[in-house]
């Protein structure tokens, strides 16, 4: 007990400061025009692009409010709510410190069985209901950080998200609940019989499938619910009575439900095994396994010359395209590497591929873009066909001479877009019927129509577009159904919908619907060859590529009704939510971020980052934070143990532009030690007080390009210190005012994507150059200049690493005595006093992936280990290696916390310096990441 007891302390210092930093503090761009909505109980911001849509939005986040906190006794504080319209990136999430809400409002092609916005804004408000029902009295502008801390130790992740999922289910005609793709990997693996504990489920792995602890966590909330559908806000209410009661949600749980979550797991799982009785498959096609070690998904299989050509997409490798002959699945050929997607997608025309990635504004995180690239398998050439473009899943004319995409405007609006496949620009446009959104679009064998998915607040259907004509033609009636990549065949359209609680291929033909397929788990991704379906197949080792002749099809005629989930409570249409039409006349006025670029929050206990444990400096901290991330304050104090000194500061970030500008103030107390008549046995020690004004200019770029990520940039700093009451009289060489030193650093780094078991980039190259001098100051000399250098290798086997660091340096004056290049380990022990330069080498190799739980406290993913060798001012010691290292560490997540991912090492290394004076230096590290 007081184990456990001493780590909630930690973890409540720990995660006070830093539960906050799961959310980003990047920026949207500083041209974007911000308005608002603002009323007594919420606040709308959103681009000046967006305002069309805003008044509905605004009415529905009302009503989702209403409706979310229908069993709560209170109700929701009033909350700025941002929409993101310039990010296609498809996330939400709700914070406090500073309490806010971001909606990246922009669909994609991703399918759904109802609109992206509204489903967003209905499970985000759900968190804005839990957060002000369990630490809604926690308020800015001091404790809005603690109450964050608070509900990040009570609740674990799969509770609230869980929930949150529940009731986008409950009070939407769609949600995830009633999608059986989304379930499926948990149903996979109760039929295969991979009976996984609950830390997996929650934890997840490395080495096996195990969907997010959104799904398990829906499906445990779903049973908690059928049995009281109150009793996820009384869980709420009670711990909220008793918010620093040990084991505080397990004993409300225990209290309103009679189990623990590890019970409600078990009872979960076996009504989970109940409702999916193990089924015989029934075989119509042929398998093409490619016996991977891990597992891998083979994404859109798609037939050209004789060969299948798939995405594949490895946990020991990052996304590529590779092709092979159904024959011979030993030899895969890769063809290229894919650059970052919101979703896999490619699309093949005899010998040319075309597929969309992702980009970022190289300043501004939150300007986002979806470009179109071309690849010729003939000449090997890829292009980028358009730039700062938002297209999706483009697709090849039967003539290879233009693209047709989905665009979507920033004001939410669909059309098909035609490009020019050599140049990218637009031939024409096609806008969709208001308030459609198009998904996955096909063309027919003539290239004169185009097959598609389309969305609206009805629901989903299938869309023919008549590309001669410009009309849309709803060939089946709209209904909560996830349709999927629709393709023709003949006069029929093939294509992927959910039935009877599974995943399977369908045509339509003649007004008919006829199931192709009965797949164990669920089929996707159908297109055509000849007479023959490819498809993806799922398993428990990942989507898997089959084929299966359409004569040999089960060719049976159902009829889709509307999808339901597997609990009776979820389906009452009552719950349900009706579309929203009796709009009110909000006002829209603009949003001055300047205006309010303060907004204290929060009293913090410590500035720093809780990086070590090793100095720690007991203060506080007043924070604030724009909710644009654009004006960071914060004031505080701190006392030094170790020199019994205090230190007040202040400091403002504004990184609104494309420079971030940084200015800080402190007075503070330090110590040093003078040579008493130039003894160096014998020293005195004095003290001071000091203001020090500091400067920090940032330009910190960064973009993807392919499987490459590079980063760039400027930055430079100076200082003004001024030193008074001084212990010590007639100190010599002790300067009272130190005028602005001025420090440089250029960077540039590109490096290739991390795949999910890397330990290191595959390939990269990064360089640092640091000049530091004193140019204003006549009582100070001296300079200093750095180079850094990192060099990233692969390794003997897949997801090994090598790393090589060769740093230089050449200083003097007042910098002689400091170091801007890495050091080797223990150099501590070693008499070098200039430190020309050092080279450093580390191998590093997964060892293995344990999926271990150590009871309640911790669950260990991964075991990896490093061999290390590192030089001194090489030239000096004939190149010899100065230290020999080896080293361990444990990936694992403690109790139920999902999040931070937690990191111990121990190293022990071998300083092989004749004249160190400690020959082996073990050493330990303790970090974490989110």
């Amino acid at each position: 007990m007081k184990i456990k007891y001493l780590l909630t302390l930690i973890l409540f210092l720990t995660f006070l400061n830093l539960k906050a930093q799961i959310f980003d503090n990047t920026q949207a761009h500083s041209s974007i025009k911000w308005q608002q909505i603002n009323t007594e109980h919420l606040c709308l911001i959103f681009p000046q692009e967006f305002a069309k849509s805003a008044p509905n939005l605004f009415a529905q986040l009302e009503y989702y409010l209403q409706k979310n906190s229908l069993y709560s006794d209170r109700k929701p504080r009033k909350t700025k709510i941002i929409v993101q319209e310039h990010n296609i990136e498809q996330n939400g999430f709700v914070q406090l410190a500073p309490r806010k809400s971001e909606l990246y409002s922009t669909p994609s092609g991703v399918a759904n069985n109802q609109e992206w916005l509204p489903n967003l804004a209905l499970h985000e408000s759900r968190h804005i209901v839990q957060f002000d029902n369990l630490t809604g009295n926690f308020k800015p502008p001091i404790l809005e950080q603690l109450g964050l801390t608070l509900f990040a130790l009570n609740l674990p992740s799969w509770y609230f998200e869980g929930d949150a999922v529940l009731h986008e289910t409950l009070y939407s005609n769609g949600g995830r609940g009633r999608l059986p793709s989304w379930h499926m990997p948990i149903r996979a693996n109760i039929q295969s019989g991979l009976n996984y504990d609950f830390n997996k489920y929650v934890h997840g792995s490395f080495k096996d499938i195990i969907p997010s602890y959104y799904s398990i966590g829906y499906f445990m909330n779903s049973l908690m619910y059928e049995k009281d559908n109150q009793i996820q806000d009384k869980i709420l209410k009670d711990m909220r009575s008793k918010i620093i009661r040990p084991f505080n949600f397990q004993r409300s749980l225990k209290k309103y439900y009679g189990q623990r979550a590890s019970g409600i797991f078990k009872e979960t799982m076996e009504d989970l095994k109940a409702k999916w009785p193990i089924e015989q498959e029934v075989s119509l096609s042929k398998s093409y396994d490619f016996k991977d070690k891990y597992p891998t998904n083979y994404w859109l299989p798609q037939v050209s010359n004789g060969r299948i050509y798939t995405l594949q997409d490895s946990r020991q490798h990052t996304p590529r395209i590779i092709s092979f002959a159904p024959n011979d699945l030993k030899k895969k050929e890769k063809v290229l590497d894919i650059g970052l997607q919101i979703m896999p997608y490619f699309h093949l025309q005899e010998q040319l591929i075309t597929w969309d990635e992702y980009r970022k504004d190289a300043r501004f995180a939150k300007q986002t873009y979806n470009v179109i690239q071309v690849f010729d398998l003939q000449t090997g050439k890829k292009k980028t066909l358009t730039h700062k473009s938002r297209y999706y899943t483009p697709i090849i004319h039967p003539n290879l001479q233009q693209i047709a995409c989905v665009e979507v405007n920033l004001h939410n609006e669909s059309s098909i877009a035609l490009l020019n496949i050599t140049n990218g620009e637009r031939m024409d446009s096609i806008p969709l019927p208001k308030g459609i959104h198009l998904q996955q679009p096909q063309f027919n064998t003539t290239g004169d129509k185009i097959i598609a998915i389309g969305l609206s607040e009805e629901g989903s259907t299938l869309l023919q577009v008549d590309l001669t004509t410009k009309n849309t033609e709803t060939l089946l009636p709209w209904l909560n159904q996830q349709y999927e990549r629709p393709v023709f065949h003949k006069e029929s359209i093939i294509f992927k919908a959910n039935y009877n609680q599974k995943d399977d291929l369908f045509m339509l033909q003649n007004n008919a619907v006829v199931q192709l397929s009965n797949s164990r788990f669920g089929a996707f991704n159908p297109t055509l060859a000849g007479d023959s379906i490819w498809y993806n197949d799922y398993t428990t080792q990942g989507y898997h590529i089959q084929s299966m002749r359409l004569e040999s099809s089960i060719n049976k005629i159902v009829s889709f009704t509307p999808a339901t989930t597997l609990y009776p409570k979820q389906n009452d249409n009552s719950e349900q939510s009706m579309p929203i039409t009796d709009l009110k006349n909000y006002a829209i006025k603009p949003y001055n971020t300047l205006k309010n670029a303060i907004n204290f929050h929060s009293i913090s206990l410590s500035g720093s980052d809780f990086e070590s444990f090793d100095n720690l400096r007991p203060g506080f901290f007043i924070l604030s934070n724009d909710v644009l991330n654009t004006t960071q304050i914060k004031v505080g104090y701190e006392y030094d143990n170790e020199i019994r000194k205090n230190t007040y500061s202040a400091e403002v970030t504004y990184q609104k532009y494309f420079p971030k500008f940084t200015v800080g103030y402190q007075n503070r107390g330090q110590l040093g030690k003078a040579q008493i008549n130039n003894n160096k046995d014998s020293l005195l020690n004095f003290h001071w007080r000091e203001n020090l004004i500091t400067f920090d200019m940032q330009l910190p770029f960064s973009i993807y390009r392919g499987n490459q990520v590079y980063a760039f940039g400027f930055n430079l700093g100076t200082t003004y210190q001024n030193r008074y009451d001084l212990s010590l009289a007639n100190l010599k060489n002790f300067y009272t005012e130190l005028i602005f030193p001025l420090n440089y650093q250029v960077y540039f780094n590109r490096n290739t994507r991390y795949s999910r078991m890397d330990l290191t980039p595959r390939w990269g190259q990064n360089f640092s150059l640091i000049y530091r001098h004193v140019p204003f100051d006549r009582n100070q000399t001296g300079s200093s200049l750095a180079f850094r250098s990192s060099f990233y290798f692969p390794g003997i086997l897949s997801n090994h690493g090598i790393q090589l660091r060769y740093s230089i340096q050449n200083k003097s004056g007042r910098y002689r005595y400091n170091n801007d290049i890495p050091l080797i380990e223990g150099y501590a022990f070693v008499p070098v006093a200039n430190v020309k330069n050092t080279l450093l080498l580390d191998y590093r190799l997964p060892l293995l992936y344990p999926d271990f739980s150590l009871g309640q406290l911790a669950y260990f993913k991964r075991i990896r280990a490093v061999v290390s060798a590192g030089y001194l001012n090489l030239e000096e010691r004939n190149y010899a290696p100065q230290t020999f290292g080896l080293g361990v560490n444990l990936d694992f997540n403690i109790f139920k916390y999902t999040l931070p991912d937690v990191s111990f090492g121990a190293k022990l290394t071998y300083l092989n310096h004749p004249q160190a004076s400690q020959k082996l230096y073990p050493t330990y590290g303790f970090s974490y990441s989110y």
